[in-house]
């Protein structure tokens, strides 16, 4: 086994503000864990170690730890690594063995910075890798269940150590299951799933999300919107999604709710280069759509993210407040998700919008190819 690189405290920032990004609007506010990884990494000198998803053992047991539900309550009680350990010993209970190594199911917000402190309570690595390659805001939203994998057993824990054993049971019944459980466990719950050999993980998972992510946040920490644009641009035209596309520069000016429809809306007016438009994001906890002056500009599965214009910070949509500033940028999905069996669970009509799916790469074909649209 190769381990690719460790995680130090030093890393713990620029972690969790590539996770932020790749939660395109949601998963969560990932800087939450930071005071807990930087103590316990740079005072106790402790590193996490990460194996290349190629280097992989086909015979190593691996698992997905991470919480599930509001992520405003986790805010309120932030985690520390032993709830992720229980629901991992109940894993291994039902599996009757050891699990070698962790991964992140949600390649963006929390979920894909939570493992770490998984990792540090067992000693465990992590595995470069994840099942969304973003976020996402159900359990069937995984290239484990478009590649055939089911996520049980699966155990759920609450805080105050209740514990819930989930089998037999398909990913999107488990979905339902797990939710109806955490109106009982009070909004937020913590799991280990999807376990699995190393075969099929090089199989089912999103090779090098958590090293994108660390790379994403070293950028993300220098500086101003503009003052890191190029080199973000050059940072996701050189990886497994693709160039990113500045898609808007404006104000906030209204938060508001589409009747009849489980999304809610961002509105903004353009500033910059983009005076005197509009820009309007549709969100179902990550962004899903993105309209300027009413022409469709990008649609879930690609990435809508929001950056504070003043700072580059990447921003979850709970922060997202009016009068803000902020840079919509567009970023391609890996072409795992665009398959039509993906599509078909992360695709636009997964959010209940009549609409087949349609790139960045055909919205926007004279920024990526140089011809029109």
């Amino acid at each position: 086994m190769t381990l690719l690189r460790i995680i130090e405290g030093t890393n713990i920032e620029a972690l969790a503000l590539g996770s932020i990004f790749l939660g395109s609007g949601g998963g969560g506010n990932a800087l939450l864990l930071r005071p807990f990884l930087e103590e316990r990494l740079l005072k106790h000198k402790l590193k996490v170690p990460i194996i290349s998803f190629h280097q992989l053992p086909d015979d190593f047991l691996v698992a997905a730890v991470g919480f599930l539900g509001s992520p405003e309550l986790l805010e309120e009680n932030p985690p520390d690594g032993d709830e992720g350990l229980r629901a991992l010993h109940r894993l291994e209970q039902a599996l009757g063995r050891k699990v070698d190594a962790l991964f992140s199911l949600e390649g963006g917000g929390v979920n894909n910075v939570y493992p770490l402190l998984v990792s540090l309570k067992t000693g465990l690595p992590l595995l470069d890798a994840d099942g969304m390659g973003r976020s996402f805001p159900k359990l069937q939203m995984t290239t484990c269940h478009i590649f055939g994998q089911m996520g049980t057993p699966f155990a759920l824990v609450n805080y105050e150590g209740n514990d819930e054993l989930f089998t037999d049971e398909d990913n999107f019944k488990l979905e339902l299951n797990t939710r109806k459980a955490l109106m009982k466990y009070g909004g937020v719950g913590f799991f280990s799933g999807f376990a699995m050999n190393g075969r099929a993980a090089k199989e089912s998972l999103i090779s090098g999300t958590l090293s994108f992510a660390l790379r994403l946040g070293e950028v993300l920490q220098k500086g101003s919107y503009e003052e890191m644009k190029e080199e973000l641009l050059q940072v996701t035209r050189n990886s497994l999604y693709g160039e990113a596309i500045e898609l808007f520069i404006g104000c906030v000016e209204e938060l508001g709710q589409f009747e009849g429809l489980k999304l809610r809306s961002i509105s903004l007016k353009g500033s910059k280069a983009y005076e005197a438009q509009q820009f309007n994001v549709l969100l179902q906890y990550e962004n899903v759509f993105a309209y300027r002056n009413n022409k469709l500009v990008a649609m879930v599965p690609d990435l809508i993210i929001f950056l504070e214009y003043a700072t580059g910070r990447p921003l979850n949509n709970n922060e997202i407040q009016p009068d803000m500033e902020i840079a919509v940028i567009g970023v391609p999905c890996p072409t795992i998700l665009r398959t039509r069996r993906a599509l078909s669970v992360v695709g636009p009509q997964s959010f209940e919008y009549n609409m087949e799916y349609q790139s960045l790469e055909q919205l926007h074909a004279s920024y990526y190819f140089g011809e029109g649209s």
